[in-house]
């Protein structure tokens, strides 16, 4: 047996994370082709709308001819139906020709307008993909990867580079059970330990909170670290410490409540759980039922009520045990 003892209802859960750039982007070609320079080394920082690799230019240069030779040959061919157009109306006027070869002579003259039109944005598309070519850097940052090399045949949307923005901060992504997110807020604090780094702490704010499980009933969560130093890097290994409270049925945060042995507890129907009280006028257990908040080392934490701060309860043989038996306490 035991006397039940108040304790803080805070729990403390130490959860491996790993840390990235807040602003951290996959880059890939807009087309494809063969890439001929590579201008940047993995590791390297880089600044907004330096070129980093480009492919061969030669295929997209000749697209570009021919869609101007394309967007030539339909500018000719408005100039000549114009003209027959223009002689068309003239006829018509003099009564030498009919209404529908009026019209025929009119929509030829349009349609050929028209392929001017398209043949004027197969330049423009042909142009985009010749500056397309290279790879331009979004904003300052550092290649975080690099999985590209001179000669090699890359398709459009394969991403060649990983660029990270380290002056937009960092943050570390782990993966937390069910039981620790339910008692989770974004906006809440949860400092970050650097085991590699003589065990430093960092604050961090929770900013992220996944909603779909990943594997073994985990979710993504995101803290975001509110200080930098010298030596941090990105994919570093780190211990997040999430501490919370446990809350009642009304929403309200339990701040202290009563440690039971584990082996005190035991559980029927419906995941009830119960303990044996001993009442000391009579002698006798009375079996009662509990509201359990959480698992502590080799303690559950129970929410104050039908158990309160100085009850004996059994903690061995409660199996053995029926509610208003008689027992003897043994001696301590």
């Amino acid at each position: 047996w035991t006397k039940v003892a108040e304790t803080s209802t805070k729990q403390v859960r130490m959860i491996s994370g790993t840390t990235k750039p807040v602003d951290q982007t996959a880059l890939s070609f807009a087309v494809g082709g063969t890439v001929e320079e590579v201008k940047v080394k993995l590791g390297e920082e880089v600044k907004k709308g330096q070129v980093l690799a480009e492919l061969d230019r030669q295929p997209f240069v000749l697209a570009v001819r021919d869609a101007q030779a394309g967007l030539a040959r339909a500018q000719a061919r408005v100039v000549e139906r114009r003209a027959n157009y223009e002689r068309y109306v003239a006829l018509y006027e003099s009564n030498n020709a009919s209404k529908a070869e009026l019209d025929e002579a009119r929509a030829s003259f349009d349609s050929a307008k028209s392929q001017v039109k398209a043949a004027e944005a197969q330049l423009g598309l042909a142009r985009r993909d010749l500056r397309k070519t290279q790879l331009r850097a979004p904003y300052n940052g550092t290649i975080s990867v690099k999985e590209i090399e001179p000669f090699v045949e890359v398709p459009v949307g394969r991403a060649v580079f990983g660029l990270d923005r380290e002056e937009s901060g960092y943050e570390v992504s782990a993966a937390v059970p069910d039981s620790v997110l339910i008692n989770l807020s974004v906006g809440d604090e949860a400092d970050v330990v650097f085991p590699t780094l003589n065990s430093r702490r960092v604050r961090g704010v929770i900013t992220e909170l996944g909603s779909r499980s990943r594997t073994a009933s985990t979710y993504p969560v995101t803290v975001q670290l509110q200080e930098q130093f010298d030596d941090f890097r990105s994919g570093m290994s780190v211990e997040v410490v999430f501490e919370f409270m446990p809350e009642s049925e009304t929403g309200e945060p339990i701040m202290t409540g009563l440690a039971v042995p584990l082996a005190a507890i035991f559980v029927e129907a419906e995941k009830t759980h119960f303990v044996f009280i001993y009442d000391e006028k009579t002698s006798t257990v009375k079996k009662t039922q509990i509201k359990t908040l959480n698992l502590r080392e080799n303690d559950v934490l129970v929410e104050p009520g039908t158990l309160k701060a100085g009850d004996i309860i059994a903690t061995a043989g409660v199996q053995f045990l029926v509610d208003g038996q008689k027992v003897n306490l043994m001696k301590e």
